[in-house]
């Protein structure tokens, strides 16, 4: 089974939903998250850069985007992933991430709003950061 997900990103009036069918997990589609705003500079190169990504193709299947456009938040999503840069101070985000059990039972595992900069988002996503080293230090484990 998928852990799906919602990424919601928001700047002024425009609201962008798109949606990840697998591993949106905080190890995994928070890492990635993470890794391509650190790599922004803002709403719009955020965006092109999560529209860019795409899963390799595989004997199966060709190669896709990992993040869809969507018009909502779906009703069977894991977690919800909100960016919401500022309009007013460039460089600014607001960044909620909830665990979603439904539609009436989250929890907030991130509220926090910085300014862009590698150190900045290291430290107000700390979350993420950890479950990735976690799931990291398993592997190596298990390989060792």
């Amino acid at each position: 089974m998928s852990t799906r997900s919602n990424i919601v990103i928001k700047s002024g009036e425009t609201k962008i939903f798109l949606y990840r069918h697998s591993d949106g997990y905080l190890a995994e589609a928070g890492y990635n998250l993470a890794c391509s705003l650190m790599h922004s500079n803002g709403f719009k190169s955020f965006l092109n850069s999560l529209l860019s990504q795409k899963y390799e193709a595989d004997t199966i299947r060709e190669a896709r985007s990992v993040y869809e456009f969507t018009t909502e938040q779906h009703g069977d999503i894991e977690y919800l992933y909100q960016f919401e840069f500022d309009v007013n101070i460039p460089g600014n985000v607001k960044v909620v991430v909830e665990s979603v059990a439904s539609w009436d039972i989250k929890k907030t595992l991130i509220d926090t709003k910085f300014s862009l900069s590698h150190q900045n988002i290291r430290e107000h996503l700390k979350p993420i950061f950890d479950e990735h080293n976690k799931v990291l230090q398993r592997s190596f484990s298990i390989a060792s």
